[in-house]
């Protein structure tokens, strides 16, 4: 066999044996001197809503939250949330002011659900968003429970897009640990979804989508919603050690 053809099966076996690249199998170690917003779940500047402008969904039903709970928790404050009502949805969001020259975002976060959930909720969302110079970058995920996948937020259009990322409904009574790392280009009013991981596991998305001119005033946030289902009963998620770093 000539060298050169033995050369590239050598070669093709090697590279069949390396790994896979790290954007698709970790997420992304932070520079030193990234900013770091450090058990948010513990602040005291949430806002809230319930209204179907604000939040969708129905506004039926009951909503609230509560700080500094002890059990559950990971620390030994944790915030709990309760959403219930026909269709309802409640949003929580949290506000850390303008840092426009951040693209890079880490959310780690851990959460905890009751056995109410495995029949009462819709979806489980999970938010980061950037609003600069008027544009919308709302990266938002949440875990489909009526499909049993993983949606991500498109902005520019204004609508959930299903993916092919299974999300089966979190086991009650225990804690579940969730990362998103996403980015936004404010050059070309673009955000993209890189990586996540839930409970371990890594998973590459790499979904990029357009923002969208709103004109709200420049900021920087997270955002839990709680939605229910046709029931209506009420059922509860619990969320602790908060963490956004952004660089």
């Amino acid at each position: 066999m000539h060298r050169a053809l033995i050369f590239v099966f050598v070669l093709a076996a090697i590279l069949l044996t390396l790994p896979l690249t790290a954007a698709a199998t970790s997420l992304p170690s932070p520079p030193s001197n990234a900013t770091v917003f450090s058990n948010i779940d513990d602040s005291s500047s949430w806002t809230w809503c319930h209204n179907p402008s604000c939040a969708g969904g129905s506004g039926q039903g009951t909503y609230w939250m509560a700080r500094n709970q002890t059990s559950p928790s990971r620390d030994g404050a944790a915030t709990e949330f309760y959403n219930s009502g026909v269709w309802a949805n409640a949003l929580w969001y949290h506000k850390v002011g303008a840092h426009d020259g951040l693209h890079n975002f880490l959310w780690d976060i851990y959460f905890y659900v009751d056995s109410n959930s495995q029949h009462s909720a819709q979806a489980l969302e999970f938010d980061v968003f950037q609003f600069v110079g008027g544009y919308n970058y709302m990266m938002g995920t949440q875990c489909d429970y009526g499909y049993g996948v993983w949606d991500t937020w498109d902005t520019y259009n204004g609508r959930w897009v299903r993916s092919s990322i299974s999300c089966p409904k979190f086991s009650p009574g225990t804690w579940h640990h969730l990362q998103w790392y996403t980015t936004t280009n404010t050059s070309t009013h673009k955000y993209t979804f890189v990586t996540m991981a839930i409970d371990g596991q890594v998973i590459p998305v790499n979904i990029t989508r357009a923002a969208k001119h709103n004109g709200w005033s420049d900021n920087l946030g997270q955002q839990f919603q709680l939605d229910v289902n046709a029931t209506g009963q009420g059922y509860h998620e619990w969320t602790d050690r908060v963490k956004l770093t952004a660089w």
